[in-house]
């Protein structure tokens, strides 16, 4: 019984945002998601500080930020160069085209300066590297927590994955191309929680969720940008 106290509040956390990820799918049409998304990370924040988690244990405090960016700018800085050399290699740039990103050059800057910072970047960390890391880590060790985090942050990629199954961006592609659906969900949702534990590693390596929330940005927008120069 004293087990199921102890983890009652971390499993409400997680099922109010699989309530939520699977409500967004379902209800809420594509151009509200960012702003939604928005709002929820705001909320989650304050549930964790209601609930009893302090600066510290979601990666907000002040002395820390500057080493946070440091972090989170150096691990974008990496990935970003692999993606540029990618893209210039004759023989590896077609495996940066995706049909979703031919959009216009007002709509790019739109995603990679608002949507994926506000509507992705946020929420996600906000959720996962913010309160349910420190919600975990309260319960056994930091990096038994970063691997449950991650995992729940893999499984949080399922609706959307679904969802996107028919259209014509990459997933959409690989589903029609010989995958199965099934396949390709597995194939997100193990690819997330190996990016989960990289976003854990980075905000628990600089005591600060500005970390992977800069990388997390950072990298998102860059292979939207690449894949956009390319596919154009």
């Amino acid at each position: 019984m004293a087990v199921v106290r102890r983890w009652a509040v971390p499993a409400a956390v997680v099922a109010a945002l699989a309530l939520y990820c699977v409500g967004r799918s379902l209800w809420l049409d594509g151009s509200w998601h960012p702003w939604a998304n928005t709002l929820a990370g705001v909320v989650v924040l304050g549930l964790g500080l209601a609930i009893g988690l302090d600066r510290s244990d979601l990666g907000l405090e002040s002395r820390n930020l500057g080493r946070g960016l440091r972090y989170g700018l150096a691990f974008w800085g990496i990935v970003a160069t692999v993606l540029v050399v990618v893209a210039l290699i004759p023989a590896t740039r077609d495996s940066l085209q995706d049909d979703s990103t031919i959009v216009s050059t007002g709509a790019m800057l739109r995603r990679t300066l608002i949507v994926i910072p506000l509507g992705t970047a946020l929420l996600e960390e906000a959720a996962f590297r913010g309160v349910l890391l420190g919600l975990f880590a309260k319960r056994t060790t930091i990096w038994r927590a970063a691997w449950m985090s991650s995992v729940v942050f893999g499984l949080w990629h399922i609706p959307p994955t679904i969802n996107s199954a028919d259209g014509s961006g990459a997933i959409g592609d690989a589903s029609r191309g010989g995958g199965s659906t099934a396949l390709v969900v597995v194939g997100v949702v193990l690819a997330m929680t190996l990016a989960g534990m990289v976003f854990c590693w980075l905000r628990i390596r600089s005591k600060s969720l500005v970390a992977p929330f800069v990388a997390h940005w950072g990298i998102n927008a860059t292979a939207f940008f690449v894949a956009w120069v390319v596919s154009r």
